[in-house]
């Protein structure tokens, strides 16, 4: 398999206007250090977040089940205006310790935009730059696959971050 790949599943329809968000901290302090060394001065470097193992609504379990991983968790992930995640590698430390993993090479991560691209919001993997995506548009990547978002528009861009280890 390719470092990423792309496709589209179907999404149901989904009222975001009824889910309890919460803020989530970036939680790699070392890689917050070298952006911050090389310029990346911004308020928010990560957004809102609703937990999988908070109330989450149905949905979230058939878009699941259409990727082939086991032990999967999710959230879904609102990147409010001003937001900006500069290049980085996910460490997956939550997960790795929620299953006992020594080592991140066979995590998997999928991010399902869950709705139409707007103005302003940008994403890029392995330099390569994404946008114009639809809803139901996803990229899966393994492990430690660089990346990076932003949201520089006026609303907010909502993703469901699935991961998992590949079967």
């Amino acid at each position: 398999m390719s470092i990423f790949k792309q496709g589209s599943i179907l999404l149901p329809k989904i009222n975001f206007e009824s889910l309890d968000f919460e803020y989530r901290k970036f939680q790699d302090e070392n890689t917050l250090k070298r952006w911050k060394e090389i310029g990346h001065l911004y308020e928010k470097y990560s957004g809102l977040t609703l937990e999988k193992n908070k109330s989450h609504p149905e949905w979230v379990d058939v878009i699941e089940k259409e990727f082939n991983l086991e032990s999967i968790t999710s959230c879904i992930y609102c990147m409010t205006p001003g937001t900006i995640m500069p290049e980085h590698q996910d460490f997956y430390k939550k997960y790795r310790s929620l299953y006992n993993l020594s080592d991140s090479k066979n995590i998997c991560r999928v991010i399902v935009f869950l709705e139409d691209w707007k103005s302003g919001h940008y994403f890029e993997i392995n330099k390569i730059p994404i946008v114009n995506w639809k809803a139901g548009d996803f990229v899966f990547w393994r492990n430690d696959t660089s990346h990076m978002a932003a949201n520089i528009g006026t609303d907010n861009r909502y993703t469901l971050q699935i991961t998992g280890i590949d079967v």
